[in-house]
């Protein structure tokens, strides 16, 4: 059950970029390196660490931190730069380790990186 919402104020789609179910799940959809409606270009790393500092906006408007993260979806344009990913997935969660799968994937807008994520919300938190 649905029991609250967060809308994206950036979105080029009709989707919220966070649904709160239950009361202690947060489920994100998909963030790239996206920045005013405008893709950020660069390295994998480069779009790696805007599509996470995307999430840690939705994640400090829930109230919590990385490590309230319990699992992630990643999705690669191109899985021979896996390793430069994982450098700053690394940077972003620290010894935290969520679990995850990754993937190559076409992605819209030509970006590189894409990831979806699950957050755990502390009692009364949600809602």
């Amino acid at each position: 059950m649905i029991t609250g919402r967060l809308a994206a104020p950036d979105a080029a789609a009709p989707f919220s970029d966070a649904v709160i179910a239950g009361g202690r799940t947060a489920f994100l959809a998909g963030q790239g390196p996206i920045r005013n409606g405008t893709p950020v270009g660069g390295s994998i790393a480069e779009q790696t660490g805007a599509t996470l500092q995307n999430i840690a906006a939705i994640l400090e408007r829930l109230g919590v931190d990385a490590s309230a993260v319990v699992s992630c979806t990643c999705y690669l344009a191109d899985l021979t730069s896996v390793s430069e990913f994982n450098a700053a997935y690394l940077e972003f969660f620290g010894e935290h380790r969520p679990a995850r799968t990754t993937v190559q994937a076409a992605l819209i807008g030509g970006i590189g990186v894409e990831i979806t994520a699950v957050v755990t919300l502390p009692p009364g938190e949600g809602g």
